[in-house]
């Protein structure tokens, strides 16, 4: 390869990695505008503190939390539902750089290698472990937030989209049943 093929690609890696780096965060600001200019800014400013500081039972807590400051129990869930989904776009996009961290990214390299090699030997697993993350990140348990899951569903070979689907959705089913269960405790008060 000359010397100007290797000088393209390496401009070309700098606008990706510029891109999947700042897209998520560009994506966010329209909501922390809106929740800094709300009149309702403690409750929304106590359900982010209580997703990202309650640990392990950070989605469900901060549900709870904004629900109890006074906002409709789906506006925290869609809240919580939205956070989730921006920290597993951010870490499927960037999954690859991991890859690249001496000692650590050969075993990630093996383990997905192996991985793809087991679902392009067995298709049906390959809709499996899409349903498999679902439904880990649908159920309420420790460990089962959206960081792990990404992982667990790019280390299964899933790629960068059926992964964050899967835990998007994931997400927001969780939180819709909790905001439910709310909603429909506080209406029997």
């Amino acid at each position: 390869m000359t010397s100007r093929g290797v000088l393209e690609d390496h401009h070309n890696l700098c606008k990706t990695v510029g891109f999947r780096l700042s897209l998520p965060i560009l994506l966010s600001l329209p909501v922390v505008l809106f929740i800094t200019m709300s009149s309702d800014f403690p409750a929304y400013a106590a359900t982010v503190g209580t997703f990202f500081f309650a640990f392990g039972t950070g989605e469900i807590s901060a549900i709870m939390v904004g629900s109890a400051l006074g906002l409709n129990p789906f506006v925290p869930a869609l809240l919580v539902t939205f956070i989730e989904s921006e920290i597993s776009l951010f870490i499927a996009w960037n999954f690859d750089y991991l890859k690249k961290i001496p000692k650590i990214g050969w075993y990630i390299t093996k383990y997905e290698g192996k991985a793809a090699d087991i679902i392009r030997r067995r298709k049906s697993l390959g809709n499996l472990s899409f349903f498999f993350i679902f439904f880990t990140m649908f159920i309420p348990m420790h460990g089962t937030g959206a960081i792990t899951m990404t992982l667990v569903g790019r280390i299964l070979a899933l790629g960068e989209k059926r992964t964050w689907l899967a835990v998007t959705l994931g997400s927001f089913m969780r939180s819709l049943l909790v905001a439910s269960l709310i909603y429909l405790g506080v209406s029997f008060l």
